[in-house]
């Protein structure tokens, strides 16, 4: 029993240092690895949730960083869908205060009378 136990303990240990793999790139972001890729290694992200990529350039495709792409993305998707990250796309829309000024415009040194 005491072995059952042991294996299922460093079973456990073992799958979360595998799931918090390092990512030598964007600082160890996976969210933006998983939504950008690493261009430079001639390789793009088809769908991040199954870690299919497309190779752009044979010539100067970078193995590693595919497969640590392979690796990586499919854990950080929930039912092929991201966590509750925001990978980018459209900025939020600037909101206006009740005089009419921009967020995005307004100084904070500034003192409103």
């Amino acid at each position: 029993m005491k072995k059952l136990c042991l294996s299922i303990v460093l079973l456990m240990a073992s799958s979360s240092v595998f799931a918090n793999e390092f990512i030598p790139y964007y600082g160890n972001n996976p969210f933006l690895f998983c939504k950008i890729g690493v261009p430079q290694d001639c390789w793009r992200p088809v769908n991040p949730a199954t870690g299919d990529y497309q190779v752009v350039n044979r010539k100067c495709f970078n193995p590693y960083s595919a497969n640590l792409f392979a690796r990586v993305c499919k854990q950080a998707f929930l039912d092929g869908k991201l966590g509750d990250a925001d990978l980018g796309g459209e900025p939020p829309a600037p909101t206006t205060d009740s005089k009419g000024a921009s967020s995005t415009s307004r100084d904070p040194a500034r003192i409103d009378k």
